[in-house]
């Protein structure tokens, strides 16, 4: 409750997002109503009745208990219910009453069949959509991936797709697809398929869902001016996060370090640990409401950006680094089943450990609109041989082939010559010479079989 100096503290401030001041109970009480529905769906605040907003007291003002009971049943008319207190007080000689709001846990509130807002000293009623699903958005409570996706049936599920999910999640049932994909979760309490369904296990990202790709771009030097290479990868979350993993290693470059018979030991221009975790982070916190924007990932001379639309939502920016949440969970909990992130609010913790640990500088972030990671290089001294200039790493063609196949045994010779950029006849001889020499393997049919990296 506010004591006087508090109180007297407030007025003197006039009205602002978290205080406004009535000279008396308006005619229409759903009005103050209104305005307590605004500040729960802020951050709280005080309603002063018997002030105007240049502090003047309203002389003899009192509210009765009839009056009283009306305001807080029109406040109990506020749906999920709100935390208001209503009480009186006494300054300098004049009553005053006071309607005290705590902001809501149970986000967004409706008042009269309508969301209100706190802007500034003003409330606002949403009436766009677009104001209304944000409004949501930022209190957690919309979720793409938990939607039900009408015009997705079973037959159209990929058994390709569910196959690298079970590789890569260490799966060994036999289970029906169907079966399979129900025990993971995916459907709602009715057995309606939701939306995490065919962006984990069918072509719908790039096609049904536009814009739930990845394109990645390679610069020449330190801005996006010269493009080296552009690709744009579409399909199941798994093949994009494989596509694009593997395509930003065809550009870094790497050094082998031997330690007597120990295995040799892969040294990376950036870490690879830090680039999986942040273009997970990508795949999984995106706002996929967003048809407009697309994940990008940009390779510099110097760094790597990984961006995707969303931004923050406003209670993890309050404490960025240490709490989180995500705007798929059941696509986070499909990545957490692949072993491809830990819990939720380790991944940035995590690239920071990784960077320190390797010496590297920290990364670097951009919150407003899109979420950007930045991973810069090591800086080198002019002396050192920098093969940045060519776009290409150094490291041998058939190295490159070896890491693709890690990274997606199903890749196909065309999709390993369009990453390298190569042409496929110069990987089948490659492919050819590492397979003689008992390097690699390939397991099953020709078209749908896997690679086997033996060394």
């Amino acid at each position: 409750m506010l004591d006087e100096i508090k109180a007297q503290e407030l007025i003197a401030q006039g009205e602002g997002q978290h205080v406004e001041l009535k000279r008396e109970v308006p005619s229409k009480v759903r009005e103050l109503s209104e305005e307590v529905c605004a500040l729960a769906n802020a951050t709280g605040g005080y309603i002063l009745l018997g002030v105007d907003n240049d502090g003047k007291f309203t002389e003899g003002f009192t509210i009765n208990n009839s009056k009283r009971s009306a305001l807080r049943d029109s406040v109990d008319q506020i749906e999920p219910q709100v935390d208001c207190d209503i009480y009186s007080l006494n300054l300098s000689g004049h009553e005053i009453w006071i309607m005290e709001v705590k902001e809501g846990e149970d986000k967004p509130y409706f008042c009269s069949g309508a969301v209100h807002i706190r802007r500034g000293a003003n409330s606002q009623k949403l009436r766009k959509p677009a104001d209304v699903r944000k409004i949501f958005d930022d209190a957690g409570k919309l979720n793409f991936d938990m939607g039900v996706c009408p015009w997705f049936k079973w037959e159209d599920v990929s058994e390709e797709a569910v196959r690298d999910f079970k590789f890569q999640a260490g799966i060994r049932s036999d289970a029906p697809s169907q079966e399979l994909i129900t025990n993971l979760g995916l459907l709602t309490d009715k057995g309606e398929i939701t939306n995490a369904v065919p962006m984990l296990f069918s072509d719908a990202c790039g096609k049904r869902f536009i814009n739930a790709i990845i394109h990645c771009v390679r610069f020449k030097g330190t801005e996006n001016v010269h493009i080296i290479d552009s690709k744009t990868f579409e399909g199941p979350l798994l093949l994009q996060y494989n596509n694009a993993t593997a395509w930003i290693k065809q550009y870094l470059s790497v050094e082998y370090v031997m330690h007597g018979f120990d295995p040799r030991q892969e040294i990376w221009e950036l870490p690879l640990d830090a680039i999986k975790e942040a273009l997970t982070n990508a795949l999984c916190h995106r706002d996929y409401f967003d048809s407009g924007a697309k994940i990008m990932v940009q390779l510099y001379d110097d760094r790597l950006e990984i961006s995707s639309p969303g931004g923050l939502l406003p209670y993890v920016a309050a404490d960025f680094g240490h709490r989180s949440r995500s705007r798929n969970p059941l696509i986070f909990r499909m990545f957490t089943r692949m072993h491809l992130v830990e819990s939720v609010g380790t991944g940035i913790p995590r690239i920071a450990r990784i960077l320190s640990e390797d010496g590297f500088p920290p990364a670097e972030y951009k919150t407003e609109g899109f979420f950007t990671t930045i991973l810069r290089k090591k800086k080198t001294s002019s002396t050192e041989h920098s093969d940045h200039g060519s776009g290409k790493s150094s490291v041998k063609t058939s190295v490159k082939i070896k890491e693709m196949m890690r990274s997606n045994p199903k890749f196909s010779l065309r999709e390993i010559a369009e990453s390298i950029g190569v042409s496929t006849r110069a990987i089948e001889k490659a492919v050819k010479r590492l397979t003689e020499n008992g390097e690699i393997d390939h397991t099953g049919p020709k078209k749908g079989g896997e690679w086997v990296v033996k060394s």
